[in-house]
């Protein structure tokens, strides 16, 4: 049997900001991330801008929702907790993109 190779992300890590022109994005300890071309609409631009920034936080609401329970086959209160927990941090992501914090 071959053993089963584990996955790792390899992206810079968060948290990520845009910058005050909105084109450029930034790692708070690695530095620049992406800069975008203004091609089309600035308002279009900014929101890819917000969009991008945000990728490393869904990255981390996707793996919590995903991750199996740790007792396996419990399907009680910790269960329910982490899903609303996950869907609380995935509304609070969300509000940033649409929203154009952070």
């Amino acid at each position: 049997m071959q053993a089963t190779k584990e996955k790792h992300a390899t992206h810079t890590p968060g948290p990520w900001k845009v910058s005050s022109h909105q084109t450029q994005i930034h790692s708070e300890r690695y530095g620049l991330v992406a800069t975008l071309e203004e091609f089309t609409e600035k308002s279009t631009t900014h929101a890819n801008a917000r969009l991008i920034a945000a990728a490393p936080e869904m990255f981390e609401v996707l793996q919590e929702i995903l991750a199996p329970c740790p007792v396996k086959g419990y399907q009680g209160k910790y269960d329910r907790r982490r899903t609303y927990n996950a869907r609380k941090k995935a509304r609070e992501v969300l509000a940033k993109v649409e929203g154009g914090e952070g």
